[in-house]
């Protein structure tokens, strides 16, 4: 599923959203995203040590103490010059900078278009982990967060509907074992899927600058590998 996932400090949030991300949460204040404080990573424990990867998930602590994932892959536009192409009925929306294409998003409403505009017009870039990721099902394992907040703030319709929240302080960065990849979660609630540990530490990196998981758009379209889009908050 290629999600549309929204994340960046000082503004909505990844819409994280891998184009694709509980009980909905409304979110409040200004409507100016504030990066969540005391969110840096922690360091492993005294004589930590690293495992094999098994068949049974393994957490692993988070060692990274960067601010934002080491070496971007982020697509940068004028969020001043941005259109929508398509509409519910053809069930996908693009959203553009002149060649640019900014959003591609899987949905069944006009609604969808909206959201994925309102939220790309708050950012100057649009960032992923894991965009060259060779698994069969490549859309699950990407993950979108947002950088560079235009000082736009368009409201995002149904904004209240779209998040879950999380705790930031109670994440784990997990070996699912088998090869099947690494995981990003809150207890038992898995937030993000990647391809490889780096993918995965990037992302809660990302993750814990934020307390919401925010989707916007439908179910993955297989055929054209659109999928949601997420953002955090």
């Amino acid at each position: 599923m290629f999600r549309t996932k929204i994340a960046a400090p000082a503004l909505i949030g990844v819409l994280v959203l891998t184009a694709g991300c509980g009980a909905k949460a409304t979110p409040t204040g200004s409507g100016v995203l504030q990066p969540v404080s005391g969110t840096s990573a922690a360091s492993p424990p005294t004589g930590a040590t690293t495992s094999t990867p098994t068949s049974k998930p393994t957490s692993k602590p988070t060692t990274s103490t960067s601010d934002w994932p080491a070496n971007p892959d982020c697509v940068s536009y004028n969020p001043n010059n941005l259109t929508v192409d398509g509409n519910g009925a053809s069930g996908t929306f693009i959203i553009s900078d002149g060649n640019t294409v900014v959003i591609r998003v899987h949905g069944q409403t006009d609604d969808v278009g909206k959201e994925a505009l309102a939220l790309a017009q708050r950012y100057k870039r649009h960032c992923f982990i894991g965009r060259n990721n060779t698994r069969d099902e490549k859309g699950d394992f990407i993950f979108d967060y947002w950088r560079d907040p235009s000082g736009n703030l368009p409201p995002i319709p149904n904004q209240g509907d779209l998040c879950s929240e999380y705790n930031n302080k109670n994440l784990t960065v997990e070996d699912m074992g088998d090869g099947d990849g690494w995981r990003v979660k809150d207890h038992d609630d898995v937030l993000q899927e990647f391809d490889n540990k780096s993918d995965a530490l990037g992302g809660d990196i990302v993750f814990k600058k934020y307390s919401q998981r925010c989707e916007i758009g439908d179910v993955e379209d297989s055929d054209n590998n659109l999928g949601q889009v997420d953002f955090q908050l």
